[in-house]
């Protein structure tokens, strides 16, 4: 029985860490860490958006090529009004150490002094990788189960 409940436990993790690197570009609103239904809801303060590819970044988002593999999406907007908090400090929230590598959408993020717009934080949890704690970020709600709705 403990096999069993062993084997259901690492196929549910290692299926949702797979669902979680969704392939898509990482967003960036003038820089910061955000999510593309960010972007989405907030259409009326979108002033521009670029797309890039891995290699074809331009000079001022060299410091984000190690989140590019899926591209990036830079968006400037008209007014920045969204909340903001480095990962540092949400490593800090969750009694981490500062420089804790972060899972942000399933991207390894080691550099914890950017910023992410709080507007995007839609489910944080403290999570073990390799041995190692880690705090994980989805910019997306969960899901309800559908047993704990009966």
């Amino acid at each position: 029985m403990k096999k069993l409940f062993y084997f259901f436990a690492i196929f549910a993790s290692a299926t949702a860490f797979a669902q979680q690197n969704s392939g898509k570009p990482v967003v960036l609103v003038d820089g910061m860490l955000a999510s593309s239904s960010l972007v989405a809801q907030d259409k009326k303060n979108i002033q521009t958006t670029n797309n890039y590819k891995s290699g074809n970044l331009p000079q001022n988002l060299k410091s984000f090529e190690s989140l590019a593999a899926n591209g990036i999406t830079a968006v400037k907007v008209k007014e920045n009004y969204y909340d903001r908090i480095s990962l540092k400090e949400l490593n800090q929230g969750f009694k981490l150490a500062d420089n804790s590598p972060v899972n942000f959408d399933g991207n390894i993020i080691s550099n914890t002094d950017l910023i992410v717009l709080g507007n995007v934080l839609e489910h944080m949890e403290v999570t073990e990788v390799n041995g190692k704690k880690m705090l994980s970020i989805s910019t997306t709600p969960k899901s309800t189960s559908v047993s704990a709705l009966k």
